[in-house]
């Protein structure tokens, strides 16, 4: 009865795996212990240009009335 009580979606391996993902998470896009937004948006557009999505042209936020 012991394949009863296997996981087969979270395994030891896969477990160490996310482990060693989430102590990283934080460094992702840190530099010189600041966040760099460049290389956020960096990665954004590689990963857009990865998935086929056409990058869209800057259109600038106009106005004088912004309310959150």
């Amino acid at each position: 009865m012991n394949e009863n009580k296997k996981n087969p979606l979270f395994t030891d391996r896969i477990n160490q795996d996310i482990s060693r993902m989430a102590a990283g998470k934080s460094r992702l896009f840190v530099k010189d212990g600041k966040y760099d937004a460049a290389a956020w948006l960096e990665f954004a557009n590689q990963f857009n240009e990865f998935m086929g999505h056409a990058r869209k042209p800057f259109v600038p936020i106009t106005g004088d009335n912004f309310k959150l």
